[in-house]
């Protein structure tokens, strides 16, 4: 950081707000100017100083050095920006290509007078900038902007087009200024834009016409969701503009990983295809929607080879007679009651329903699909599209700005059936299955009975007890021994530090009771550090969205007395929740516009490096929640008991963890047999891709897995990452989990980060006895550590 700069901008706090002008006079009368190096700290303040309002977009470091890249490969001599702000990005390019002349154009008095203050060697010019590139006749030969996002235009705008007629572009102002700027090109120039999704996605986009206009887009880089957070939520392409006609299109996924982004460039720069989707694939111009589209592509030729059947529209399962009726406002208005029908909302993600008596939302938000019975049973096709790949397909289906399905949509979404004799099968098993969680759910119904009649009064203890012993004489033997034997396998499917205490607690004697509560504890404990670090670097991986949660987390760490540098169960018990509920906010969808609820998925499943989005969805249970919060309770409370815990004593605390051990399986179910701990060891870039070696870190066992991997990611060996199965990317943890040899063994143990020393930082182990605890310098936690305590770092 430029302490320098940062102790000027905070003189600011104490001065009266003067609006842009006065800041302009204060960044003149104090000397100061923008530098790329301190981009971060603009960004911080113009976010601070003006809020999501003020008119200039942080730009994100390697969203920078992108542009530079693509912008230095034709030394530019002439480069301009059309929609400037205060000139970060133009500058950032001056710095970088060192061209003769820099230009920017603004609209706005304001943004431009901080921008001749602090950008004094770019040339400014204020006006209408479709005006000043009309009047204009030089060739530039780069043009890049971050242009104004769905901002709607007065009036059409008159292009001479290169037949010699003029022709009207009645597009939003951003698409205008594409136009508008892309034929100032010089012939060998290029535009570097960012522009919305929707002109890839309009019906009335220029993007149809632009080969009237002799422009082709040469490449659309997608940008992850939050890229500009927190001005907006809406998501973004890098497009490249040429001022000729293109067969191709180039199409990636960029990030916010430098060596990913160098390697989509190396792609583009040879013209050739990635390894992976995200890498890069050429398509047809015309035929380009979206990324997500060539997703949902790829996703269902692998499901069609998981599903051994091809995917049919909706339409070819529907009664030719009933077909589909849609909802319509109103409260005298019912759907006709008909036999083997769904009904399917039509806005958000919530189930589809086989009844109309279970509708969530009003009847004009759902249309009434008939099923023909000879071809699938209505139930089948509703459990399908409700499932997680079921939910994918609907929203991707969705069309508009705001997200919707209609009749047409929903005649085209498919769907995965099998034979009516397979779905005989499978709803007859998941009959079976939904019998014994009856079952199941009696049981404990049965056990809270009691223990209400328990506690209601001490009267009732004899009758209790009687029906208890008989209760527990039912469940003896093979039931007790079952739930024992599928707990343990549960805890294989756990990642390494967590798996391995629980085989720790599974190791001690069964009567040895005081030390297997106390494994159970250090569990809970390491559970909820494991969580929060999960979710701190996934809130971290964007610094935007991030930066005010940090604040808002200190501050409630602070009242309570608790600090990330002396980190604690109540440290973790207050991440988890706070984060948490972050989380459940960006996935919630009720109270939200269509497309707001879909940009905040977007961004979680960008976050997460889950574009399931079911990590994040377990991670933000209030269930989980609950038991981190309920263990750290038990924790404070036994700690605080004098005296020495006796036989019962430990027994019953260990009981009552274990019930907690249960609810937290219930929790977190299946997460962890698709989302993977994973080490690299090492990397090479072969074919378009990062073939990573990795170490699986699953299960209780110490000798770890190696596997290879084809990843748009290239894996940092010293890191731990989360990553799916099947899925090009990962999450890169926070380095306050520690997996390695112990300097003593050849075995691999697992250390918590602990607490600062004041030379380093404490880790502990809770499942390696040779050797509990490592310290020692460990930089890169430390950083991590004072960087979420907003320490400062050094210049």
């Amino acid at each position: 950081m430029n302490n320098e700069l940062w102790q000027k901008l905070d003189q600011l706090r104490s001065l009266p707000f003067s609006g842009e002008e006065g800041l302009a006079n204060f960044f003149k009368k104090e000397g100061i100017r923008f530098s790329s190096n301190d981009l971060n700290l603009w960004g911080q303040f113009f976010v601070g100083r003006f809020g999501r309002s003020g008119g200039t977009i942080h730009i994100p470091e390697w969203l920078a050095k992108v542009f530079c890249t693509l912008a230095k490969e034709i030394s530019p001599k002439l480069i301009c920006d059309p929609w400037a702000g205060a000139g970060f990005l133009i500058e950032i390019l001056r710095e970088a290509c060192q061209p003769e002349q820099a230009q920017a154009i603004s609209q706005f008095r304001g943004m431009q007078e901080i921008g001749e203050a602090l950008v004094p060697d770019v040339q400014w010019n204020l006006g209408d900038p479709l005006r000043i590139l009309g009047e204009s006749d030089h060739e530039l030969d780069v043009i890049a902007s971050i242009l104004p996002m769905n901002m709607p235009s007065r009036q059409p705008l008159r292009v001479n087009l290169p037949s010699g007629e003029a022709a009207d572009v009645d597009d939003d102002v951003g698409n205008q200024l594409l136009v508008a700027s892309s034929m100032r090109l010089s012939p060998s120039g290029i535009g570097l834009f960012v522009v919305t999704p929707f002109v890839f996605s309009s019906p009335r986009s220029v993007f149809r016409r632009l080969g009237d206009f002799g422009i082709g887009i040469e490449a659309a880089f997608s940008l992850p969701s939050g890229t500009f957070a927190p001005f907006t939520s809406i998501s973004a392409y890098l497009v490249v503009v040429r001022r000729k006609l293109l067969p191709k299109l180039f199409v990636a996924q960029l990030s916010s990983d430098t060596n990913t982004n160098a390697q989509i460039l190396d792609n583009f720069r040879e013209g050739r295809e990635g390894g992976s989707l995200e890498l890069g694939r050429f398509v047809e111009p015309d035929g380009f929607r979206s990324i997500d589209q060539l997703r949902a592509a790829e996703a269902f030729s692998k499901a069609e080879s998981r599903f051994g059947t091809p995917a049919v529209e909706l339409a070819e399962l529907s009664d030719v007679k009933s077909t589909i009726n849609l909802g319509r406002p109103g409260d005298d208005f019912r759907f006709q009651p008909l036999e083997n029908v769904i009904y399917v909302p039509l806005i958000g993600n919530t189930d589809v329903v086989e009844s109309p008596d279970d509708l969530k939302l009003k009847p004009q938000n759902y249309a009434q699909v008939v099923i023909d019975p000879t071809k699938s049973n209505a139930r089948f096709v509703a459990r399908f599209l409700n499932s997680e790949f079921g939910k994918q397909l609907r929203e991707q289906t969705k069309t508009g700005f705001i997200p919707k399905l209609n009749k047409q949509t929903l005649k085209q979404l498919r769907v995965f059936v099998p034979d009516l004799v397979t779905q005989h099968k499978m709803l007859t098993v998941e009959a079976k299955i939904t019998a014994e969680q009856t079952t199941v759910m009696a049981l404990q119904n049965e056990v809270a009975e009691l223990r209400r009649e328990l506690w209601g009064s001490p009267n009732a203890i004899p009758d209790v007890e009687q029906r208890l012993d008989a209760l527990a004489g039912r469940l003896a033997g093979g039931v007790k021994q079952h739930a024992s034997a599928t707990l343990d396998q549960w805890f294989e499917t756990l990642p390494f530090p967590l798996a391995s205490i629980l085989r720790a607690w599974q190791a001690t004697p069964s009567l040895d009771f005081k030390t297997r509560h106390e494994h159970l504890l250090h569990f809970f404990e390491a559970a909820a550090e494991f969580v929060s670090v999960i979710l701190l670097s996934a809130f971290s991986s964007n610094e935007a969205v991030f930066a005010p949660h940090k604040q808002k987390l200190i501050g409630t760490l602070r009242k309570q007395g608790l600090t990330f540098t002396r980190a604690t169960f109540g440290t973790w018990k207050i991440v988890v929740e706070y984060l948490g509920k972050q989380t459940r906010d960006l996935l919630r969808e009720n109270g939200k516009r269509p497309e707001e609820a879909r940009d905040d998925r977007a961004l979680c499943a960008d976050m997460f490096a889950d574009l399931s989005l079911s990590l994040p969805d377990a991670l933000s249970r209030k269930e989980l929640a609950r038991v981190i919060s309920a263990t750290n309770t038990m924790r404070n409370n036994w700690g605080g008991h004098g005296g020495v815990v006796g036989q019962e004593e430990a027994k019953l605390r260990n009981q009552e963890l274990i019930a907690e051990l249960e609810r937290l399986r219930e929790a977190v179910a299946d997460t962890w047999s698709e989302t993977q701990l994973i080490h690299a060891l090492h990397c090479m870039p072969r074919r378009g891709l990062f073939e990573n070696e990795v170490a699986v870190l699953m299960g209780s066992n110490n000798e770890f897995l190696k596997e290879n991997r084809s990843m748009a990611t290239w894996l940092d060996v010293e890191c731990l990452y989360l990553s799916k199965k099947d899925s090009g990317s990962a999450l890169k943890l926070l380095p306050l989990i520690q997996v390695g040899q112990s300097p003593k063994s050849a075995k691999n143990a697992c250390y918590f980060f602990n607490r600062l020393e004041p030379d380093g930082a404490r880790f502990i182990s809770y499942h390696f006895a040779d050797k509990p605890e490592l310290t020692g310098k460990f930089a890169d936690a430390a950083e991590a550590i004072k960087s979420l305590s907003d320490f400062p770092s050094e210049a």
